[in-house]
Formats: C-alpha cells, sequence, structure tokens
C-alpha cells in the first residue's frame, strides 16, 4: 500500500507536467495568432490606404479625361474665339466711325 499513494503522486506529478507543457504550447500558439492578427491588420491598414488613393486618381482620371480636348475641340474652340475676336474688332471699328 506504500507504493500506491507513490504512484499516485508520481502519475499526479506527470499529469501536472503535461498540463503545464500544454498551456505553454497553447500560450505559445496565443502569441502566435496575436501576431498575425497584428500583421493582417496592418496588411488591411495598408490596402486600405491604397484603395482610397487609386481611388482619387481614379476620380482625378475621369475629371481630366471630362475636360480633355480632342484635337478636333482644340480647332472649334479656336475657330470661335478667332469668329469672336473678328465680331469684336467690327464692333470696335464701328464705335470708330
Amino acid at each position: 500500500m506504500s507504493d500506491n499513494p507513490k504512484l499516485l503522486l508520481v502519475t499526479l506529478g506527470a499529469k501536472i507536467r503535461e498540463l503545464m507543457r500544454r498551456h505553454e504550447e497553447l500560450k505559445e500558439r496565443a502569441e502566435a495568432m496575436q501576431m498575425h492578427i497584428a500583421e493582417q491588420s496592418e496588411e488591411l491598414s495598408a490596402l486600405r490606404k491604397e484603395l482610397e488613393e487609386m481611388n482619387i486618381k481614379y476620380q482625378n482620371l475621369k475629371t481630366a479625361k471630362g475636360l480633355a480636348f480632342g484635337d478636333s475641340d482644340v480647332r472649334e474652340a479656336r475657330n470661335r474665339f478667332n469668329k469672336l475676336v473678328r465680331e469684336i474688332d467690327k464692333c470696335i471699328s464701328l464705335l470708330n466711325e
């Protein structure tokens, strides 16, 4: 009977060591998961910032394209401008008479 308590004590010690080992493994795993979550969070923030910048560039491009003139638009604008200048010249000459 004296071996029985010793055996129980040895078994209890082994189980406690196993629990401590598992606890350390889980603690390390939790730390690794926290680091992974932090990395993913940083990556998500960077991607959101990049998306925001791309949206701004896209809006700027749309605006620039809307304001851009093609060759025919430039010619038409130049012709209209020249026509207005000729009309102004005519008006000035009529005022000088």
